[in-house]
């Protein structure tokens, strides 16, 4: 036991911190963007996409649609659990790959008819906490020490990317897991050269490929830089067999979903489509470029500061190994393979990325934090053996995990939605109303409402104001108020002007005043009275 915690108590604490972290944070999360919201009913909703598909086909305009109705949508019914199928055919009608789907469906398949936000948090707690074990192996195989490679698990588990990959419900967190996992055999094989290295390359691409599309740019490049040391090498039948596995894994992605082809290829707002309109457009590589790079929070810049420290230590250090007569313990190419190609990523994702968000980098994290264990590795290197080293070691390692603790708790991560109880309590104070949404059928501004609308016995969805059906269901329900959601964006949904749809719903019904609820991106709700 005590050589046990010898070894493995630095990694220990590091798992135990960031887990009551991850809890607090857990605790803390009070709603959902919309893409986590798409989660649940993707990869539950059975053989229905979207809210729109709820009854069967494709409009759900001058319907009504009960709680239990929109609940099918997030959850597992009885008697639906494991129905992979179903998540394909959802998936296909979507713009991502299905493999973390199939896990939340495994997830919430376990507690059906219930929607909780905990059966995603748990499911991305596991991946996450395997991410950080394969984030330590790393390191180990790089070189570093436990105590390197534990402090570089503090790093990135207590980062803000770290956190917030974990507290999206989103395959994300999943897609970080199985980057750092294809980085640790590309090093397992540039130092043994097993030949098990070559079909788990392949699969572990073939998996990246099967939860996040964007797996191929880090994939792409790791994989040209071990060519490129391998033929410096000369070793050219190790080349031959990773660059077969390396194919057969991106084949294995086309004989499992073959959807993929047309998702990449389509032309919509997440697609391969897109992602070549916004390569084309070279007059907004300036401000996507400064957007990626410019928010401290998110480590970029400390990332480029850090190896340019490394840089400086590997001088420094290796005058000082050659002086000694110990260069050749030094292993730097390994370090360079993983981490080169995430200059390349970084761009392509921040330039091809659908929208300006943080999370089509969020696999880098890990990768970035390595910079910082690879100066640790140099300084371990460089100074050798001196006085009282294991008391200096243990100092610098709990003064990192001090330093990444304040940073998660001044810097709290993304995802939180502080916002959602009050909407939650104002839509419960009218659950017993009757509630109309005006929406031209679709489905984005619905979904984002989804877990408010949950507290409204029924929901009538119409886009006309004076629409027959609008009158039967007022006049059936004939409360004194009534909760009107409408959807506002231009560019997601109906672009409704509330300022012009509010005086027409009064005109056409019995309210005569109204009151704005609150307002929540694509919508705002407002409340008729009598």
């Amino acid at each position: 036991m005590k050589k046990a915690l010898e070894r493995y108590g630095a990694l220990l604490l590091v798992l135990i911190l960031v887990s009551a972290v991850c809890l607090l944070f857990s605790v803390r999360k009070s709603g959902m963007f919309i893409d986590e919201i798409y989660t649940y009913g993707l990869s539950n909703s059975h053989y229905a996409p979207y809210v729109t598909n709820i009854g069967g086909g494709d409009s759900f305009v001058d319907t009504v649609l009960t709680k239990q109705d929109l609940l099918s949508y997030l959850v597992v019914d009885p008697g639906e659990g494991f129905d992979f199928g179903s998540v394909v055919y959802n998936q296909a009608a979507d713009v991502h790959p299905p493999l973390y789907y199939w896990l939340f469906n495994i997830a919430s398949s376990f507690t059906p008819n219930v929607f909780s936000k905990w059966t995603g948090l748990v499911l991305d707690y596991l991946i996450y906490m395997a991410c950080l074990l394969l984030l330590c192996r790393l390191v180990r195989a790089l070189g570093g020490s436990r105590l390197n490679a534990a402090a570089s698990a503090g790093l990135y588990g207590l980062s803000v990317m770290g956190l917030s990959t974990m507290l999206m419900i989103r395959m994300y967190v999943l897609l970080t897991a199985f980057t750092v996992l294809l980085a640790l055999l590309v090093v397992k094989l540039m130092r043994e050269r097993r030949f098990r290295y070559y079909p788990l390359i392949g699969l572990t691409i073939f998996l990246g490929l099967m939860t996040q599309y964007y797996f191929v740019f880090y994939a792409f490049f790791l994989c040209a830089a071990y060519v490129f040391w391998a033929l410096r090498k000369k070793e050219y039948k190790s080349l031959g067999l990773f660059a077969l596995f390396a194919f057969l894994g991106v084949g294995c992605l086309l004989l499992a979903f073959p959807a993929c082809l047309d998702q990449l290829f389509a032309d919509k707002l997440v697609s391969g489509g897109n992602a070549v309109d916004n390569l084309r457009d070279a007059s907004q590589y300036g401000t996507r470029l400064r957007y990626y790079f410019a928010d401290m929070r998110h480590g970029i810049k400390a990332a480029i500061l850090v190896g340019l420290i490394c840089a400086a230590a590997a001088l420094l250090c290796c005058r000082k190994l050659r002086a000694a007569g110990r260069e050749g313990r030094l292993r730097i190419a390994p370090w360079l393979v993983i981490l080169l190609p995430t200059i390349p990523t970084f761009v392509l994702a921040s330039l091809l990325s659908p929208v300006l968000d943080q999370r089509y980098v969020y696999n880098l994290a890990p990768i970035l934090v390595t910079a910082v264990s690879f100066l640790l590795y140099l300084l371990e290197e460089g100074l050798g053996d001196f006085r009282r080293s294991p008391v200096w070691k243990a100092a610098a390692f709990l003064a990192i995990l001090a330093f990444a603790t304040h940073i998660a708790h001044y810097s709290p991560p993304q995802y939180l939605y502080p916002e959602y109880p009050e909407y939650n309590a104002l839509a419960e104070a009218h659950g017993s109303d009757p509630c109309v949404y005006m929406t031209d059928n679709y489905f984005p501004p619905v979904t984002q409402d989804l877990i408010q609308l949950l507290y409204f016995d029924d929901v009538f969805f119409t886009g006309d104001p004076d629409s027959p059906a609008l009158d039967r269901y007022l006049a059936q329900a004939d409360a004194d108020e009534c909760v009107v959601y409408i959807d506002i964006s231009v560019f997601w949904s109906s672009g409704f002007d509330p300022e012009v749809m509010v005086p027409q719903l009064l005109a056409s019904t019995d309210y005569t005043d109204s009151s704005l609820l609150y307002a929540n991106g694509l919508s705002r709700t407002y409340l008729l009275t009598k």
